[in-house]
């Protein structure tokens, strides 16, 4: 499975030094622009001459078969290569490959170790991956103390994962001394970075009254921006805002719709009942059937929500 990567490029000042990354550079623009073949056709041969960042990025070719045949060998040999020069990528590439366990042995120990090269490197991920091990005792002890400072660091370089993992320490008190408050500004940082899960999460702190009188327009807006980037959960969430009367456009079947066919369990059955009971779509026992007979073969569908699935199906059985 294709992997993204903030690709780190360490320019020297030197004449010869700085024409070599800015060629690594113009290869990084063609791959940005998928033009996947004419950035092999720059980074190979730097590659093949021992320029790190161009061995990084052919690794990143290969692994994920962009204008090359994929070939997860030579991917890995190409990342250890730029990895034993010190480029940072290469490192963390290394990382969530041993992590996986995707053409090297699963290893969390050995992806740790590539982590920490990286995190030490600057390589914000690299720190959040890190982290998350400490948090969890995953191939290296757990540490909690760590892991937040590790945390810290990397929202500070922007890490928007970073943030809302930070936030969701304070809500549970994981590490921590518990603060809905300080939570919920880690979950603002997070979703002002981009992060989907932030805004949702901000959004039910901010409608359930976490964080002073509930919002239900302020909860919406986290929620709307949730949803519109494709999160699920963030659609279901806001056709049920708007069903608790926060101000929109659309109604709560709109949002529903949308859920379920974003897979979100709770959205498919809400949107069912939407279609049973007629309540802002025309009544389609038919389709309410197929969504419920959708939701009970899911695996992953929580046990209570497929109860109540159960009995909507014995509802519509009799009509």
């Amino acid at each position: 499975m294709a992997r993204t990567f903030a690709f780190i490029f360490f320019l020297c000042l030197t004449g010869a030094a700085n024409a070599r990354a800015e060629t690594a550079v113009e290869a990084f623009a063609k791959l940005e622009a998928g033009e996947y073949a004419k950035a092999f056709e720059i980074a190979n041969p730097l590659a093949q001459a021992g320029d790190a960042d161009a061995m990084h990025l052919t690794g990143f070719l290969y692994e994920n078969g962009l204008g090359v045949e994929r070939d997860m060998a030579l991917a890995v040999e190409l990342y250890a290569a730029a990895g034993a020069k010190g480029q940072a990528d290469a490192q963390f590439s290394l990382g969530e490959l041993s992590l996986s366990g995707e053409g090297v042995k699963q290893d969390a120990a050995t992806a740790a170790g590539w982590y920490r090269l990286a995190g030490k490197q600057g390589h914000a991920r690299a720190k959040l991956r890190l982290g998350v091990m400490h948090m969890r005792g995953d191939g290296v002890e757990t540490d909690k103390a760590q892991a937040m400072k590790l945390f810290t660091e990397a929202a500070a370089q922007g890490e928007a994962e970073a943030m809302r993992n930070l936030a969701i320490a304070y809500m549970s008190g994981d590490g921590v001394m518990k603060s809905h408050r300080t939570a919920g500004e880690w979950f603002e940082k997070g979703a002002a970075a981009g992060d989907p899960v932030s805004a949702y999460n901000l959004g039910l702190m901010l409608q359930s009254g976490a964080l002073g009188v509930p919002d239900l327009d302020a909860a919406a807006a986290q929620m709307r921006a949730a949803a519109e980037a494709g999160f699920g959960p963030a659609m279901t969430g806001l056709g049920l805002l708007i069903h608790r009367g926060a101000k929109a456009d659309e109604s709560p079947a709109d949002w529903f719709e949308r859920a379920a066919r974003a897979d979100d369990p709770q959205g498919r059955f809400l949107y069912a009942v939407a279609l049973s009971e007629g309540d802002g779509r025309e009544v389609d026992l038919a389709s309410a059937l197929v969504l419920v007979d959708d939701l009970l073969a899911d695996e992953a569908a929580p046990p209570e929500l497929k109860a109540q699935a159960k009995k909507l199906k014995a509802r519509l059985k009799r009509r």
